[in-house]
Formats: C-alpha cells, structure tokens, sequence
C-alpha cells in the first residue's frame, strides 16, 4: 500500500488575513466535500478551515491530481483568481503530509503554541468529512491517529498550560486574581488590537459584562460590537472605573488616562491591565488598597517566562509527533509487505500444483488418495522452504527504510502468473 496522502493550504504564515477569508468554508462542509472529491483522481478528502487556515487534505492517485484538484476546487468553490493563490500555498505529501496534521493537531503550527482550539477544529473537519461520506481507510486511520497525538500531546506536556501572547497573559492574571470571571464587569479603554483581544478572551471566558470607552465614540461602538460589549462616552471614564472589576486600557494618549483620583472612593478590588506605549495608567494608582496594577513590562515578564516553559513542552510534543509519525510508516509498510507476501505464495501455489497435475498427467499414473496427499504435502514443503528466506526478510523490513524497495523487488521478481491481477485487486 502506497501512502498517497496529501495536503494543500495556506495560514497565518503564508497568507493575509483577507485572502484566508477568500477560501474559508464555514457551515455545512457536505457539498464542498463532495464537489472536492468529484476531481479526477480524487479517492477523498478533509476541509479543514479556521480564521487562521484552510488546508485540504487529499487520498488521491498522485499528487498531480490533488494539486489541480486543490486548484479547480478552490476557483469553482471561493472564485478566487489561482494565480492569486498559488504564492501562498503549501503542500506535502506521504509521510511529510502525515507530520504535519500531527503538528497541526499538536498546536505546534498554530499562530499561539499550545492554543487548545485546533483539536477540536479538527475533530469537526473529520467528522465532516465522516457524514459527506468522503474519508477513506487511510484518510480515516492517519485522522484518527492524529486526534489521539492531539490528546496524547495535551496530556503528556505542559504545552498548553502557559500564556505567551500578552492579551491572552492578561486574561491568565485576571484568572489567577479572581478565579471564576463570571460576576466580574471589565471596561476597555482605548480600541487597541490588544486591548480588544484581550477583552474578547475575558468575554469568552463569562465576564458578566464588558464596557467599552473611547475617545473616538464611533470606534468604541465599532469594538464594542465585535465583541459583543456596550460603548460609552469617554467622559465618563470616571463612573465607570468605579464600576469595574478589571480594566484593561490601551490608548494612544501622550499622557496618563488613568490617575489615582479616578479611585477615590473606590470600594472593591480591581485590575489594572496596561496595554499602552507609553503607558496610560499612572503608576502610583498601584499604590491604592485594592488596586493590582500590571503594565507592558510585567506582561511582557510573564509571557517570557512562559514562553520557555512552552518551548520546553514544545520539543516534547515534537517528539511524540515524531513516535506516532512512525507508527504511521510502520502501519504503510505492513500493509504493502504483508499482501505482497500472500501473493507470492499464492502464485507458487498455483505454479506448484500446475506442475504436480502435469507430472502426474504424463505419468499417467492412477494416484491413491493418500499418495496424491503426500506428493501435495512434499512439494509445498519444498515450495514453503524456498520462500522462507525471501519473505522473512520482507516482514524484517517492515521496520527499516528500506521496505518500500524490498517490496517493489518482491513483486517484481515474483511476478508469477495471475499473481499482477492478484495484487492489483490487493
């Protein structure tokens, strides 16, 4: 069995956030799959889409066919221009296709090492792919085998257990200060990217609500929408830090926006997260009972120290991607090896018994039963002892480089008759 898998795609490295828009597929995957998988040469296919890639994954005859058909789809499909696309795509093939939905899997392709989302992206697209009815025997078994390295790297590595963006950072000290989010009211200052990460993050994670103010009102109602907060009027900025739990700040004010009269009076804990250069939140607010203050740098800090601890689970996860890549290579080869073996004895069986029907015919002896019985018996004997050697070390080489070469020899010097039909139906 040859492992003709293959991949085609693009993400965050290769392509703007506007053309991965141009070819993600969103809803139902059934009749992109289906019109994927009418290309010539298409055996089936697995769409997997995110904000951050779309990649097709391919059995097909060569990798001819799945790059065309990648193509063809794509125009039919997004009617995008192919010659837009084709600076921005990747592809891979066999194994090197196989290692690398294993470190797709594994989030060690994606934009945050160890984000957790990616497991079960791809679990949706094989799913997919299950109910279009267009996996195959080894789309099915290397998907399955990578939904079981995302798990095994979740598990055995710490991968995803540290914060390095510093949006997400903010998030994980929020958490760490109050634990459950879900009575917590954050307020946003400024329309930052950051800031605006970070609020999605806290809203995702159950904020009670999230307050947006900005100079610009029409940017904070803008923020407010993609994130599903409230906007308000910059002037009141004072009412409404009195209000909050967290708030996270990111302006591009030359001066500071929040100073510690702004806390006077203030009756609960609060977080002060400072994503602005140069800084928006006065240093000495820290110095209030009740105020937690952490600027860039401290941020900045924690993700570092994170970081290595990510990069450390990374060459972990790496190594269990490159254990359950070779279990992959082992599965190809005995399924090449093992009906190559059964062919070859099934084309010496039928020489065998050609030539023993032969010899008795010109004989012309009347054989007992017993003795037609032994004169079998002998003569697979003989056959038996002769292909010992030969397909012994056909399952050897199994386990070696070595055993797409030993096979492809084996077919060939064995080439009895019938036995082309034989392995071609294998």
């Amino acid at each position: 069995m040859s492992l003709n898998l293959f991949v085609v795609g693009l993400n965050h490295k290769t392509a703007s956030v506007q053309l991965r828009e141009s070819v993600s597929f969103g809803g139902s995957l059934s009749a992109p799959l289906r019109q994927l998988c009418d290309r010539p040469g298409m055996h089936g296919g697995v769409i997997l889409s995110t904000c951050n890639r779309t990649e097709i994954y391919m059995h097909a005859e060569t990798f001819s066919d799945a790059s065309a058909g990648v193509r063809s789809f794509l125009v039919d499909a997004k009617g995008v221009d192919a010659s837009a696309l084709e600076e921005h795509l990747y592809s891979y093939s066999g194994i090197n296709a196989v290692r690398h939905l294993f470190e797709v899997v594994s989030s060690l392709d994606s934009m945050v090492l160890g984000e957790a989302q990616i497991a079960g992206q791809v679990r949706t697209a094989f799913k997919a792919a299950l109910s279009a009815n267009t996996t195959t025997f080894m789309l099915d078994r290397v998907f399955r085998q990578a939904l079981e390295v995302g798990k095994r790297v979740r598990n055995q590595t710490t991968i995803g257990n540290s914060r390095i963006s510093l949006s997400t950072v903010a998030v994980e000290v929020a958490r760490q200060k109050f634990g459950s989010l879900q009575d917590k009211s954050v307020l946003v200052v400024g329309s930052g990217k950051m800031s605006e990460l970070a609020a999605r993050y806290l809203a995702e994670q159950g904020a009670k609500s999230v307050m947006v103010s900005s100079r610009t009102h029409s940017h904070a109602c803008s923020m407010a929408k993609s994130v599903g907060a409230t906007a308000h009027s910059f002037s009141d900025l004072g009412t409404l830090a009195l209000q909050a739990d967290i708030i996270i700040s990111s302006t591009a004010a030359p001066h500071f926006v929040l100073v510690p009269e702004v806390f006077a009076g203030l009756q609960r804990p609060v977080l002060l997260l400072d994503l602005a250069m140069p800084r928006d939140i006065d240093p000495a607010c820290a110095d209030i009972l009740g105020v937690s203050l952490f600027d860039l740098d401290d941020l900045g800090a924690i993700a570092q120290e994170n970081l290595h601890a990510r990069e450390g689970a990374a060459e972990e996860a790496r190594g269990i991607v490159e254990n359950e890549v070779a279990e992959i290579e082992h599965w190809v080869a005995e399924h090449a090896v093992i009906p190559t073996i059964k062919n070859i004895y099934l084309g010496a069986e039928r020489v065998r018994e050609a030539e023993v029907n032969r010899l008795v015919k010109e004989l012309d002896i009347q054989l007992s039963e017993h003795d037609r019985a032994t004169l079998d018996a002998a003569t697979h004997a003989i056959v038996k002892k002769i292909l010992h050697a030969p397909t012994a070390a056909l399952r050897a080489s199994v386990d070696t480089s070595t055993s797409y070469e030993c096979v492809e020899s084996a077919r060939r010097l064995f080439e009895f008759e019938g036995a082309r039909e034989a392995r071609m139906g294998a």
